[in-house]
């Protein structure tokens, strides 16, 4: 995937960063995460361009335009995910039911994109329960106070 789409869509959305740190598109496989400021951004430069995930509702939907018959999620402070549509958290959760026994009923799921749009959200969908944090200090909060309760 071209870094031309981005830069044409963070144009159009008059988004484009001022700065950016190292590569900002990321192949992991069975997906493509943008990141806005590059993934060697530093976490308060991150935490700052879109605490609100507001540019990024905008870009996108600029991409979801642009990128017609992929799914395009919102995660992390700065990152945009791109995958084929129906690969997502929801059927990564369904292949640890299938693979592990566990029902569905029985996990839970932390993240930080449980929104419409969020990459995080199929997890919601599929039924789950969840647990909305804001970034890893809160993942780590969350699980602790888990197994606290379960001792």
């Amino acid at each position: 995937m071209s870094d031309f789409v981005f830069e044409l869509s963070l144009s159009a959305t008059d988004f484009a960063p001022e700065q950016t740190w190292g590569d900002r598109i990321e192949d992991r496989g069975a997906q493509v995460t943008f990141s806005a400021l590059g993934q060697q951004a530093p976490v308060r430069e991150k935490e700052h361009w879109d605490p609100d995930f507001a540019k990024r509702k905008v870009i996108q939907a600029d991409l979801r335009t642009r990128l017609p018959g992929l799914s395009i999620n919102m995660g992390g402070a700065t990152s945009i995910d791109i995958t084929r549509k129906g690969v997502d958290k929801g059927y990564g959760l369904k292949k640890l039911r299938d693979t592990s026994g566990i029902p569905l009923e029985q996990m839970m799921f932390i993240g930080d994109a449980l929104f419409s749009g969020g990459n995080d959200y199929p997890a919601k969908e599929i039924g789950l329960e969840t647990i909305r944090v804001k970034n890893l200090d809160g993942t780590l909060a969350a699980i602790a106070a888990i197994v606290a309760c379960l001792k």
